[in-house]
Formats: structure tokens, sequence, C-alpha cells
């Protein structure tokens, strides 16, 4: 699935996305994770 937006996440908001998405990926009742958080180079790099 591709998103048709794009939410750009800073140094601050994208640990707590990552956070989210490894929840939700845990959780036996969930079968797919799509997100459209657009994490740089620049900010993974601090991850």
């Amino acid at each position: 699935m591709i998103p048709s937006t794009k939410a750009d996440m800073d140094a601050e908001t994208a640990p707590k996305l990552m956070r989210l998405i490894d929840m939700l990926e845990d959780c036996d009742d969930v079968q797919e994770v799509y997100h459209n958080g657009e994490i740089s180079d620049e900010v993974a790099a601090t991850l």
C-alpha cells in the first residue's frame, strides 16, 4: 500500500512512531500495519 500523503517525522516523533508500530506488530489481533511516516536518514541515524 502506497500512501497518497506522507508525514515527515522529526527526531522527537520518530521514536514514538517506531514504538507504536512495534507494539501493533506484536499484537496477535493485528494482521498488517501501514503508516505514512517519513523518517529522514539523519533522524534514522539518531535512533
